[in-house]
């Protein structure tokens, strides 16, 4: 009697021993404990089954899962873990391959007892005595209660596995729809969040606050031809740059592209003083040389900032107005910052409804093309550039000066672009019809950026000239300096194509932008056009006469031809010739003039 109930009072101190412990390993070690204890043992070890990264598992079978030692009690034999021990390995080996209770002689007089954990692994007991055949199978209801709190525990291992994981997903996406993949700053959704609680807390706490929109200038020339690895390392540069500004009250975030936003609150009455201030240290930040890949690039950029609540307004309309505002200090190449006023919006108003007046006039043929004619020394017609004039139905004779750069901001000037291509093709067809004098060579037109960029424009310069049937080496193409060397691989391509196809195409403005010899060097450019900003007064400049005498000896040096434009005087005339120019257009010759005004010039000469 008093025999079972030791062994009742065995299991249950067991039982209890197993507790409602959800962690694994804790729960063994109490179990272990309580087992060395309760037994007298000299040691006990516990292992469990695992997978190939050694993590608990249960197992169906034997030949499913490998198996490791979860925990040992006392952790050192003799000086080292459990798991060097041979004979203990070798035991489990054993226990492992039999899968039931075993038992073996050990060292010194000590025995080994091995017991099975259904479906988990095993436990073993060292013991210094001979372990009675009814405790042992005493322990089998206990091996299985054991078996299932293991299961408990790897089922709350998975959960709670599962739970961080999906917390950390859900933090992933979190960080993911609020931050620019690239930068890691705000992105433009959040920053629009971030900007409406700011003007919300303006409201409440009477304060101020100032929305920020920067542009980076010049960015795209080294994106395309440093590629966009280069350019994304700049951006991620320049992030962490305006990132290291942000505190609580200034939040920064990438709108898109090279364009990025500020957010400044709980601004005070000095507002005006204070984003002066941070401005400046926008425009420290980007003015420090990118040094990127052993290579230093030079950046600046322009701003525009607008303040809340003076400008009562949404977010997404803020955000609008301060890019109004940075759009006018680019235009004004000003670095210091633009603030925006109303009177910009009714500007940008007036700009579109410019832009439908010159859609209207494309459709009602109100443009038209007038020619300047250009001569050489010999006073004989060697061409003439394609000059567009608006005959505005209200205001008359428009300036291109005014609607050109507006075009230029729409794709309207693509259409403007594809009319004139056409319209100049149709007028050559005239001129050959007319008979053309051999000093004749072409009509050149100007080309802006966007149709520079454009995959089919090669395709639709061919076109019109195969439509209207006229010779290849009639038309020729003008291009700004600036417009090259921002599209440098493009242009290269470009110019040699046509030119193999016989099109020439001219450096208009040479002189004025910022391109180096070893750009030059390598267009394939057939003309460099003096500026009229060196010819006028030439006589006059020491300054000039040396421009334009290095403009020439460069041309000479290239084997490309040099017109000088905007000759306007004998004097000048006289001092071009001198310095080894002779070709020319400017109103000494010829203001530009009608087609058929323009094909009387050639009536004339004959």
């Amino acid at each position: 009697m008093n025999k079972a109930l030791s062994l009742i009072s065995l299991q249950h101190e067991l039982a209890m021993a197993i507790g409602n412990k959800l962690d694994l390993k804790a729960m063994v070690k109490v179990f272990l404990k309580v087992c060395f204890s309760r037994l007298n043992l000299t040691s006990t070890h516990f292992y469990v089954y695992c997978d190939e990264n050694g993590v608990p598992r249960k197992i169906e079978t034997i030949a499913e899962g490998d198996y490791r030692n979860l925990l040992s009690i006392p952790k050192i034999n003799s000086g080292k873990p459990w798991q060097d021990c041979l004979k203990l390995s070798s035991f489990v080996k054993q226990l492992n391959k039999q899968q039931e209770t075993i038992a073996m002689e050990y060292d010194n007089g000590h025995q080994l007892y091995g017991f099975i954990v259904p479906g988990h692994g095993f436990l073993v007991f060292e013991t210094h005595y001979i372990l009675a055949m009814d405790v042992q199978k005493a322990l089998s209801p206990i091996l299985n209660k054991l078996a299932t709190s293991c299961y408990a525990s790897l089922i709350h291992d998975s959960l709670v596995k599962e739970i961080h994981s999906r917390q950390l997903i859900e933090e992933k996406l979190a960080f993911q729809s609020q931050h620019d993949g690239l930068t890691g700053l705000f992105n433009r959704q959040h920053i629009k969040k971030l900007l409406k609680n700011a003007i919300e807390q303006t409201s409440i706490k009477a304060e101020y606050g100032c929305t920020i929109f920067i542009d980076l200038n010049k960015f795209k020339p080294i994106n395309d031809a440093m590629g966009h690895s280069i350019g994304d390392l700049i951006l991620i540069t320049l992030a962490n740059r305006l990132n290291s500004l942000s505190n609580e009250n200034v939040h920064v975030g990438r709108f898109g592209g090279d364009e990025f936003i500020i957010i400044l609150q709980g601004l005070d009455q000095n507002y005006q003083q204070v984003a002066n201030l941070f401005i400046k240290e926008i425009n420290q930040a980007i003015e420090e040389p990118f040094i990127i890949k052993d290579n230093s690039y030079k950046l600046n950029c322009s701003i525009g900032y607008v303040f809340f609540p003076l400008q009562k307004s949404t977010a997404s309309s803020l955000i609008k107005f301060a890019d109004i505002a940075m759009y006018e200090a680019k235009r004004e190449k000003n670095l210091q910052g633009k603030q925006y006023h109303p009177a910009m919006s009714d500007k940008i108003n007036k700009r579109l409804a410019y832009v439908d007046d010159m859609k209207k006039g494309l459709i009602a043929k109100e443009f038209e093309l007038y020619y300047q004619p250009q001569f050489n020394h010999h006073n004989e017609i060697i061409g003439a550039e394609a000059l567009l004039r608006w005959n505005h139905p209200e205001h008359g004779i428009e300036s291109p000066a005014i609607y050109i750069p507006i075009a230029e901001e729409s794709d309207l000037i693509l259409y403007i672009g594809q009319w004139v291509l056409e319209q100049a093709c149709r007028d050559i067809k005239k001129l050959e019809q007319r008979g053309l004098p051999q000093s004749f060579g072409a009509i050149s037109i100007n080309v802006s950026a966007k149709q520079l960029i454009e995959n089919n424009f090669q395709s639709k310069i061919m076109t019109a000239i195969e439509q209207n049937n006229i010779s290849a080496n009639r038309l020729a193409l003008e291009l700004t300096e600036s417009l090259l060397i921002e599209n440098i691989t493009d242009s290269i391509e470009l110019i040699a194509s046509l030119k193999a196809k016989g099109i020439a195409c001219g450096i208009d403005d040479f002189g004025t932008g910022y391109s180096s010899l070893t750009y030059l060097k390598l267009i394939p450019a057939s003309i460099l056009k003096i500026d009229r900003s060196f010819v006028s007064s030439i006589e006059e400049s020491d300054e000039s006469l040396a421009i334009v005498n290095m403009i020439i000896s460069l041309g000479k040096a290239l084997n490309m031809a040099v017109l000088a434009e905007g000759v306007e005087t004998l004097e000048e005339l006289n001092c071009l010739k001198k310095l080894g120019c002779y070709q020319y257009q400017g109103y000494f010759f010829n203001k530009a003039l009608p087609f058929e005004e323009f094909c009387q010039l050639f009536d004339a000469q004959k």
